[in-house]
């Protein structure tokens, strides 16, 4: 009967974590095994690992097996402490002189091996080296290299554990993105009809188009049911546009743009959606006209979101500018620049994350889906460009929209522009 460590089924447990038996060979184990041999002057080298009931090489120098069953495995006894144990000559020691590896093939002689140990102390099996004659010695530096050896393949294990939690927490993370997704296109889909009707008959009660209504202060209730109405349907189609980005389903529509038509269009949309006073937005627009080669209805939404981000955060009295610059080398900024609450380093890197909502709040502020900014961030790099934002707590927020240099020219080359 094999020796077994008092605390084997933990012991086990933590050799299944690293989901490693029956893998492949791998060359940074396999390298280790072969500078092994030389390193000690030996036929063979193993990284061994103890299963319940057989001991499995990760990676072998020098036999043409796999494993072998645990009742015969030398490294059952070596992980019963973290100590090297090295045995010059088996036929001399009482352990192994009966042992079918020592008495028929492959004739095992000699044997030094160093305990795998984890970072919780567990020991999983051994790095070790075997030769087919008995041996005078192992000297003290021997003994000290092969601890190196080693301590170099079970961080190559534990490197090898990281990268698998890392890949499984991704694909977990993709799959509950996907469920996000699904699930927000058909809220959306589902909601969206119905929400339109709401708005439409809000409308009408509010135009009076069948007659007066009988107390002026319904004009007022009607108002907000199609402001309302309105908010949710921008919220559905929001949705909708993230879901595609994500999918795949979304193409943009390149037309020439003028840039300061961008802007002034930008300024008019949220004053009339919001009802924001004209004076709180100011305009700086490029020193010449610039085209934007891009989507006018991306675009449009970018800014319109940028826009909402600065009057939601707003303390009460927003003051935004808009404006647009070009670099030396062409490329074009487009700019919203706000005095609201801004955001720490940490507050922006959640606001950029899909589905994360910040702590923070302003004056105008009220809830959504935490999925604004990274569907900003998901168009403007849908055309080539990027996200740059900079914030700080109190004293507000500029976010811009770089776009590439092969979308922007100088407005004289265009004869029209599609605003």
């Amino acid at each position: 009967m094999f020796p077994v460590p008092f605390n084997d089924a933990q012991r086990l447990m933590a050799l299944e974590s690293y989901d490693v038996l029956d893998s492949s060979p791998e060359e940074a184990f396999d390298c280790l095994t072969r500078l092994a041999c030389r390193q000690f002057n030996t036929p063979v080298a193993l990284v061994s690992l103890v299963d319940q009931s057989r001991q499995w090489f990760k990676s072998v120098q020098g036999l043409d097996v796999r494993e072998t069953d645990r009742e015969s495995a030398f490294c059952g006894y070596a992980i019963l402490s973290d100590e090297p144990l090295v045995v010059l000559n088996t036929t001399n020691d009482q352990r192994f002189a009966a042992n079918a590896l020592v008495c028929d093939q492959p004739g095992i002689r000699f044997y030094a091996g160093v305990p795998l140990v984890t970072h919780t102390g567990f020991r999983l099996g051994t790095f070790c080296v075997i030769d087919f004659t008995a041996r005078d010695a192992f000297s003290v530096e021997d003994v000290s290299a092969l601890k190196d050896f080693a301590r170099s393949a079970m961080q190559v294990l534990e490197l090898r554990r990281q990268a698998k939690i890392k890949n499984d927490q991704d694909i977990e993370g993709r799959i509950a993105e996907d469920a996000r997704i699904d699930l927000f296109s058909t809220v959306a889909h589902e909601i969206r009809s119905p929400i339109a009707a709401l708005n439409s008959s809000a409308n009408i009660l509010q135009s009076q188009i069948f007659g007066p209504v009988g107390d002026e202060r319904y004009l007022e209730f009607f108002s907000v049911m199609a402001e309302t109405a309105e908010q949710v349907m921008t919220l559905t189609d929001r949705m909708l546009d993230f879901a595609r980005l994500k999918t795949g389903d979304i193409e943009i529509s390149d037309e020439p743009l003028s840039v300061v038509e961008i802007l002034s269009k930008a300024k008019r949309s949220t004053v009339q959606i919001t009802g924001q006073d004209d004076r709180n937005i100011e305009i700086v627009p490029p020193q010449k006209d610039i085209v934007l080669t891009a989507d006018s209805a991306y675009v449009s939404q970018m800014l319109h979101n940028l826009m909402a981000n600065a009057i939601k955060y707003s303390n009460g009295d927003p003051r935004i500018e808009l404006s647009a610059e070009t670099s030396e080398t062409g490329v074009l900024a487009i700019s919203v620049a706000d005095n609201g609450i801004g955001m720490s380093s940490e507050g922006l890197a959640l606001a950029l994350q899909p589905y994360k909502q910040l702590k923070q709040s302003g004056r105008n502020a009220a809830g959504g889906v935490g999925i604004g900014l990274p569907l900003v961030k998901r168009l403007i790099e849908l055309h080539g460009g990027q996200l740059a934002v900079d914030s700080t707590e109190g004293r507000g927020t500029k976010v811009s929209l770089i776009f590439p240099a092969y979308r922007v020219e100088m407005a004289k080359r265009h004869e029209n522009f599609a605003v």
